[in-house]
C-alpha cells in the first residue's frame, strides 16, 4: 500500500511521544508498505535528523516543504515575528497565555504548499495519506478527494485547552474564540474517512460531540528496552520536555506541591531527576528539599533511567501518554495522575499508583519507596499489560486493519 504521512514533527530524535509515537509505528510497518514522509524544514525538523532516518530507512522516502518556501507566505512569515516579540515581552500575561495556548502557529498551510502535498500524493499514487497533529487537522479541506484521508489525534486539542486554561479568569471574546475551534475540530474531523485515536477513552469523547466519521483507536507503542525490575537506586525519574506545556505545568505542580509534603531525609531518595530538553536551571531550585537535576536529553533512556521510580505528574492534556509505556516496558514503578494515565490499561495499586491531590501523590511515593515487595509487584503487572497491549507487535497490528479494513478488529 501506498502511503504519505504529513506530518509537523519529522520523528527523529526520539525526544517527544508524538516523535516516539511515529517512529515506532513507521519502522514496523516499512517493510510492508511504501511510506513518503512529508514534513515542513525548520529548527525542529533539521535536515541532519532527516540524514539519520534516511540512513536508518532506507526504504523511505522523505520529501521536505524547505523554509524558504514557507517564507514565501507573508501570514507565515508575519505569525512568526508577531509570536517571537509577544513571547519575549508578554510572556507572563494571561491574555498571551490564552492565545499561545489556543492558536497553532509556525506552520505554513497556504496553497503553495498544498501543491506540493497534492504533488507527492499524484507522484507516489497514495492510497492513503495519514495526517498527524491538530496544527494540520484543517488541511484535509486542501486535498484530492480519490485518497483515503486518515487523520491521527494524537492529543483531542479542546481538551488540552480546557484543561490547561481551566486556572485563568477568560475574557468573554477569548471564551467564544475557544468555543469556535472546538466548533471548528468537529466539523474538521467530520471531513476525514477515518479518525485515529490512541485511546478508547479519547473515542467515547469524540463520539459523544458528534464526530460522525468512523473513529478507530490504535495505540501508540514504544521501542524501548525491556528490563526486568532489578531493585530500586534511590533516584526519582520525570521524562518529559519542557517545550510540551502539560509536562512544564505538571513538574512544578509536584516541586511545588507535593515535595515538601516528603520526608526526603529519611527516605533514601538521592535526587529527582529530569530527563528532557529545554528545563531552564530554575526549575532545580524549586524544590528546597531534594536535589534536582536537569539531564537533558539521553540517547539511551535504559542507561539514565535503569533502577529508578518514574512520576508522570501530569494535570492536563490528552491522548496517550509514552512515558506509561517507557516505565512499563524498562521495569520501573511508576506513580501518575488519573490524567497522566488517562485510556491506559494500568490500574491503580496493581500496576502503578494513582493519585490526583499532592497529599495523595506524597503518599503513594512514600509506599512506593517503602515496600520493595510493593515495587516488584507494580513493575511484573505492568510488564504483563505493555506485552499484550502496547508492544510494536500489537499496535502494528491493529494500524495494519485500519490502513486495509477500516478496522481495529
Amino acid at each position: 500500500m501506498n502511503i504519505v504521512i504529513l506530518t509537523i514533527i519529522l520523528p527523529y530524535p526520539l525526544d517527544s511521544g508524538g516523535a516516539q509515537a511515529q517512529y515506532n509505528m513507521i519502522d514496523s510497518l516499512r517493510h510492508e508498505h511504501n511510506i513518503t514522509v512529508v514534513f515542513p524544514e525548520n529548527g525542529m525538523n533539521s535536515m541532519g535528523a532527516m540524514a539519520e532516518l534516511k540512513r536508518r530507512w532506507p526504504e523511505v522516502d522523505f520529501r521536505p516543504y524547505r523554509f524558504y518556501s514557507q517564507l514565501v507566505d507573508p501570514r507565515f512569515f508575519a505569525s512568526k515575528i508577531k509570536r517571537a516579540l509577544k513571547k519575549k515581552l508578554l510572556k507572563n500575561s494571561d491574555r498571551f497565555m490564552v492565545e499561545w495556548m489556543l492558536t497553532p502557529y509556525g506552520y505554513s498551510v497556504d496553497n503553495r504548499f498544498a501543491r506540493f502535498v497534492r504533488n507527492v500524493l499524484s507522484e507516489k499514487k497514495a492510497d492513503v495519506i495519514q495526517v498527524e497533529f491538530y496544527p494540520y487537522l484543517n488541511f484535509v479541506h486542501k486535498l484530492p478527494d480519490n485518497v483515503r484521508k486518515v487523520f491521527i489525534h494524537h492529543e483531542i486539542r479542546y481538551i488540552r485547552n480546557r484543561r490547561l486554561l481551566a486556572d485563568i479568569k477568560m475574557l468573554p471574546h477569548e471564551i467564544e474564540y475557544m468555543e469556535q475551534m472546538y466548533r471548528r475540530e468537529i466539523d474538521d474531523l467530520n471531513c476525514y474517512d477515518i479518525v485515529v485515536t490512541l485511546t478508547d477513552v479519547d473515542r467515547k469523547e469524540l463520539q459523544s460531540v458528534g464526530v460522525n466519521v468512523p473513529i478507530m483507536v490504535s495505540p501508540a507503542s514504544v521501542n524501548a528496552q525491556t528490563m526486568d525490575y532489578d531493585g530500586w537506586n534511590g533516584r526519582i525519574v520525570f521524562l518529559g520536555g519542557y517545550g510540551h506545556t502539560p509536562n512544564k505545568e505538571g513538574m512544578e505542580w509536584f516541586l511545588k506541591n507535593v515535595t515538601p509534603l516528603i520526608d526526603w531525609k529519611n527516605k533514601a531518595v538521592s535526587s529527582v531527576d529530569i530527563i528532557g530538553g529545554g528545563w531552564p536551571a530554575e526549575v532545580e531550585g524549586i524544590a528546597e528539599n531534594i536535589k534536582v537535576n536537569r539531564l537533558g536529553f539521553v540517547e539511551n533512556l535504559a542507561d539514565a533511567a535503569k533502577g529508578s521510580i518514574m512520576i508522570i505528574p501530569i494535570l492536563s492534556g490528552s491522548g496517550m501518554r509514552m512515558k506509561i509505556l517507557e516505565a512499563a516496558a524498562m521495569g520501573m514503578p511508576m506513580i501518575t495522575t488519573s490524567v497522566g494515565v488517562e485510556g491506559l490499561s494500568f490500574e491503580n495499586e496493581t500496576s502503578c499508583m494513582i493519585a490526583d491531590t499532592p497529599q495523595d501523590f506524597a503518599m503513594a511515593i512514600d509506599k512506593v519507596i517503602s515496600s520493595e515487595s510493593l515495587r516488584k509487584e507494580l513493575t511484573d503487572n505492568a510488564r504483563t499489560v505493555y506485552e499484550e497491549k502496547y508492544s510494536v507487535k500489537a499496535t502494528s497490528r491493529i494500524r495494519n486493519n485500519v490502513y486495509y479494513n477500516g478496522s481495529t478488529k
